[in-house]
């Protein structure tokens, strides 16, 4: 009834995650326990634990528990060791193996295993071991069929059972020597009864060296294991009459073998606070087995004489022994639950007289968790009293202040809201820790030279240091612009200077000259249009770039004097009442013509369906075609020039050099000459 009560209270512990203890090595004797039942990573509720502090326990290394191997008793995956557990310790272990290859049974085959097992063990002595596991197995072998091939697609065992028992003595405290007995009873093939002439046993010796209890307690331990496997698996199922083929896929899928004798050797190395907070133990493993049973006839091709005897017998693979190696790795992931994986990979396969071939690799993955069962039917009360100090009544706040690309920003000042006496300042990594403050919102208002400021919101919690990043936006390259407007009779007046373009967020910007016409401003880089409007006077409008720190001046001057009239538009052609002259063989304007221009500029501002003027100057062929060229772009580009000043758009003007390629009239005289040297506003 006492047993009964501990398993029902064991799976309880599995359900809700209870803590394992470890194993109750102050009660046993001194040098008594086995390897791996050292107080190396001790639990909460051992003794040692009661006068650690209160806090959550370290967990201990995967090798420091004992965990089951595949088939039960405690030991590395296919290895056991040398150890037997903590008293009243009750072991679970669930674990999953798969593989697929091609061409291992049959040439072109295509073979897939999966194999699950549950592992028990129990430690009822300090001495002793019992353990057990449920096997069940599924194998797929797809291949081309002969008429003789008989066995299905798939081949399952289900049910196959394991019981032993391990007992251990300690040699020395490094040393401990095991033997171990197991039975492996298989399930039958047609229904879950169990075959008894099928029954197996093993029996032998087990050697584990813990160098942790060594002088140089290094985190080592070293297993070996030997015994004699008597395998009675081949009277499962009656294979005879079946085809080679058939034969191989049934040996394989049902794990059909001859007796044998098996080695292993081991290393693992079980790290506890090396690895903190997530133990690991990974481990090697090296398997040597030998065939001790009298050889197949059914594969007699593999063996001499049948064998290696031309192109038309098959090969010799009659070897009696296999080996291969498994690298694993367990970790510790709560509370004792040890996640493991892990790869068993072929070195070299029996012959086919002597069993089926060892697969080129095989996965292993799985849980395992120790229970104390002695900790879950007899909970310890622990009392122990703590002075809590007084709980801090101030924070600080600590922060990192970067561009948007991480690069920290030295010397930014940052302003605590409320706190005139807190304020800080960032070091050459953008670091600042202001002073003790009052726990609830503060705000905190970061600038630095070049970089928009930043206003963030930061709740102080007392007996913290609360962290938060700040990224400050570099403040976009800026330029200046100021003049003055200039009326009719050469005094200043008052204007309205009307901006639009980058940096102003939709629509147009507006500013007052002051009474002397004076006005200024800054604006970021970028492209922009400027128009002048005063009273009396028709407006005025230029577009122009403005460069980084650049500081550009544009004035807005209304000529004296009447107006030139006249100014007209007919066949597509802006008409003046007379030509627009230049001085001498030069594109400066002569000042008749800024006049005639300025009634241009009145007229194409009054006209807005003229969207675009071609300014087009001409020469006479006095000047070689390629000075010509040069002087008359140069003349429509000044000409073009006055009109942007005098407020016309500039994707309403359009400058052309014709040098002397289109003379007006044949040149006879000095007059004619004058003629051909004209300009032309042709509208659009």
């Amino acid at each position: 009834m006492a047993k009964s009560f501990r398993v029902v209270l064991a799976l309880l512990a599995l359900l809700t995650g209870g803590w394992l203890t470890e194993a109750r090595a102050a009660a046993a004797e001194p040098g008594a326990a086995p390897a791996g039942a050292t107080d190396t990573g001790r639990a909460a509720g051992s003794p040692d634990a009661l006068a650690a502090p209160a806090a959550v326990p370290a967990l201990p290394a995967p090798g420091a528990l004992g965990l089951p191997s595949l088939v039960g008793p405690i030991g590395l995956f296919g290895l056991s060791t040398a150890e037997v557990g903590p008293v009243h310790q009750l072991r679970v272990g669930l674990h999953a193996e798969y593989f697929s290859a091609s061409d291992l049974l049959v040439d072109g085959d295509s073979n897939q295993r999966l194999r699950g097992g549950l592992a028990v063990g129990f430690t009822p002595h300090r001495r002793l071991e019992i353990f057990g596991a449920l096997l069940n197995a599924s194998n797929r072998n797809d291949r081309t069929r002969a008429a003789a091939d008989r066995d299905p697609e798939y081949l399952k065992s289900y049910g196959d059972l394991v019981l032993g028992a391990k007992g251990v003595y300690r040699l020395s405290p490094a040393a401990t020597l095991g033997f171990e007995l197991g039975l492996k009873f298989l399930a039958g093939v047609s229904d879950l009864s169990f075959s008894p002439s099928s029954t197996s046993l093993w029996v032998g010796p087990l050697l584990t060296y813990d160098l942790r209890n060594t002088p140089e307690n290094l985190p080592v331990r070293v297993h070996l294991g030997v015994n004699y496997y008597l395998d009675n698996s081949s009277n499962l199922r009656d294979l005879s009459g079946l085809s080679v083929n058939s034969k191989e896929a049934a040996l394989f899928g049902y794990g059909i073998a001859p007796s044998r004798l098996r080695v292993a050797l081991g290393v693992d190395v079980p790290l506890g606070k090396e690895t903190s907070p997530i133990p690991i133990d990974p481990f090697l493993e090296y398997h040597f087995e030998y065939a001790t049973g009298s050889a197949d006839s059914s594969f007699a091709a593999y063996a001499p004489p049948a064998c290696g005897n031309g192109a038309a017998s098959e090969p010799c693979i009659d070897n009696r022994d296999g080996h291969w190696v498994t690298l694993g790795l367990r970790a510790v992931v709560f509370r004792g639950l040890t996640a493991d994986a892990g790869v068993d990979l072929r070195l070299r396969s029996p012959g086919f007289p002597y069993g089926p071939p060892l697969p080129p690799y095989n996965i292993v993955f799985g849980l395992s968790l120790p229970i104390d069962l002695d900790s879950v039917a007899r909970p310890r009360v622990v009392t122990r009293s703590v002075e809590v100090p007084a709980p801090p009544r101030q924070g600080a706040v600590s922060g990192h202040v970067r561009t948007p690309d991480g690069a920290p920003i030295a010397g930014a000042i940052v302003i605590v809201g409320r706190h005139p006496h807190a304020n800080a300042a960032t070091d050459a990594e953008g670091v600042f820790t202001t002073i003790q403050l009052d726990p609830g919102p503060v705000d905190l208002q970061i600038s630095a030279p070049g970089f928009e400021s930043a206003l963030v919101q930061v709740r102080v919690v007392a007996g913290r240091t609360e962290p938060v990043t700040v990224a400050l936006v570099a403040k976009p390259p800026s330029a200046s612009l100021h003049g003055r407007a200039i009326g009719r009779d050469g005094r200043g007046m008052p204007a309205t200077i009307k901006v639009a373009g980058q940096g102003k967020t939709g629509g147009i910007f507006e500013l007052r000259a002051d009474a002397t016409g004076a006005y200024s401003l800054s604006l970021p880089v970028g492209t922009y249009r400027v128009r002048a409007e005063a009273p009396a006077v028709p407006p005025q409008e230029t577009q122009f770039d403005l460069a980084a720190n650049q500081d550009k001046t544009l004035d807005f001057v209304w000529r004296a004097g009447p107006p030139v009239a006249n100014v007209t538009l007919a066949d597509g052609v802006v008409k003046l009442p007379q030509p627009l002259r230049f001085v001498g063989v030069s594109a400066k304007l002569a000042p008749d013509a800024q006049r005639l221009l300025d009634a241009v500029a009145g007229f194409l501002n009054s006209h807005p369906e003229v969207r675009r003027v071609e300014v087009v100057a001409h020469w006479d062929d006095g000047l070689a075609k390629e000075a010509a060229d040069t002087l008359t772009q140069q003349q429509a580009e000044a000409v073009r020039g006055y009109l942007l000043g005098r407020g016309i758009a500039g994707d309403r003007l359009v400058a052309q050099g014709a040098g002397s390629s289109q003379p007006l009239v044949p040149i006879t005289t000095p007059a004619s000459r004058l003629k051909n040297r004209r300009v032309e506003l042709r509208a659009r």
